[in-house]
């Protein structure tokens, strides 16, 4: 009978035990998983300069990851300051190329992006950042240059 006490005690004590975690899993219960560490912009629209005057809006969406430090209603609360930053930003400098009228430069507005994110976030709160889709309200096309700058010649 004791063999069959034993055994049972050891049964039971392997079925109620609580589960063993590894390294691995203790470290990650601590620390923020990476839908904490990132904000998601969508529907911003900024406008496309030419000649100082509005043509058109894209509408972006981008990605800022970031740093451990801040907690999820800390980021949530600053987004709408990084939205007005990169809107003013785009204002004062167009963020389009000289020729295109319906997309933003990625290099420009990745720039703008990260100026504004740092000064709503802090300095070494930000990682890094990426423009991932834009739409442009209209299309616009800028027509071929024609050679002669006039109308065309018909020769007889």
């Amino acid at each position: 009978m004791s063999r069959g006490l034993a055994a049972l005690l050891a049964c039971l004590y392997v079925a109620l035990a609580p589960p063993a975690f590894s390294a691995e899993e203790k470290k990650a219960e601590g620390a923020p998983s990476d839908a904490d560490l990132r904000l998601d912009l969508s529907g911003v629209g900024l406008p496309i300069l030419k000649d100082g005057r509005v043509i058109n809006f894209v509408f972006i969406r981008a990605r800022i990851q970031l740093n451990p430090g801040l907690t999820k209603p800390e980021i949530e609360a600053r987004e709408p300051f990084i939205r007005e930053g990169l809107v003013r930003a785009a204002y004062r400098t167009p963020l389009n190329t000289g020729t295109e009228y319906m997309a933003v430069d990625p290099k420009k507005f990745e720039a703008a992006l990260m100026k504004e994110a740092r000064t709503a976030l802090g300095a070494n709160r930000v990682r890094s950042v990426e423009l991932r889709d834009q739409k442009a309200q209209k299309r616009i096309y800028v027509p071929p240059a024609q050679a002669s700058g006039g109308r065309a010649i018909i020769p007889p």
